[in-house]
């Protein structure tokens, strides 16, 4: 069952550092480049949010997930996350990967906790765009299967149609939090710089000031060496090779 969004509350970060990528990148750029900012917050102590899209479609799944449908790890093939959860298909979603430093109180709440405040965020700017939404409640359960064919709570519907619409896959390392979201949208408002994400951004954090031009630059690079040994790599992508 789902139900129309709650009062939108408090932001829950006191500042957000964002990095509207414009680029059309690969599955392994992204990948690489979500896990670069990862690092970063790890090293900064401060949160962060990247939202893309992609240059052709893509398939990426969880690095837990052993659910055997790969069979091709060539690319352009599916792309093993940093994050957990299934298959989810790319190209006509807007994604984000939001960073959150192990002290916040967002990184220390429980997985679900977490998820619904991010989600409720984004209910929020949504229904404000004119995109009708509901979040999925708890007592749906889960189902396995590609994500976006098998909501789970806490993610985005379609309150006439059931479609999801909105879900995402998250990862825990040394007390921070990765959460890789992704957003189904027509055309026009899925783009990194679409004109109700600055309500999403407002809804998570008091202030939102750019990401610093260098240290994208710095990412960038970071992220070149992580295509190389992790993300456009065979045994990477066939979980083969492990973290390290």
């Amino acid at each position: 069952m789902s139900e129309p969004a709650p009062p939108s509350p408090s932001p829950a970060l006191r500042e957000l550092h964002v990095w509207q990528d414009m680029a059309f990148r690969s599955a392994a750029e992204n990948m690489a480049l979500d896990e670069a900012l990862l690092g970063w917050t790890l090293a900064s102590g401060a949160a962060a949010i990247r939202l893309y899209h992609w240059d052709h479609p893509a398939c990426t799944f969880g690095y837990f997930d052993r659910s055997g449908h790969r069979d091709d790890f060539t690319a352009p093939g599916p792309v093993r996350r940093f994050t957990g959860g299934g298959l989810v298909e790319h190209g006509e979603d807007l994604t984000f990967a939001l960073t959150l430093p192990a002290p916040s109180d967002l990184a220390r709440a429980d997985t679900a906790k977490r998820y619904r405040t991010i989600h409720e965020a984004l209910a929020h700017a949504l229904v404000d765009a004119g995109v009708s939404t509901s979040p999925v409640q708890p007592d749906l359960g889960a189902s396995p299967g590609p994500c976006f064919q098998n909501p789970v709570p806490w993610d985005l519907v379609d309150p006439i149609s059931g479609r999801k619409l909105a879900g995402g896959a998250q990862r825990r390392s040394r007390g921070a939090v990765l959460h890789q979201g992704s957003v189904r949208l027509p055309a026009g408002l899925r783009a990194p710089d679409a004109p109700w994400i600055p309500g999403f951004l407002l809804r998570l954090a008091e202030s939102v000031p750019p990401l610093d031009g260098t240290l994208r630059d710095r990412l960038l690079v970071e992220s070149r060496d992580l295509v190389a040994t992790r993300y456009g790599h065979a045994a990477w992508n066939a979980g083969i090779r492990e973290i390290g």
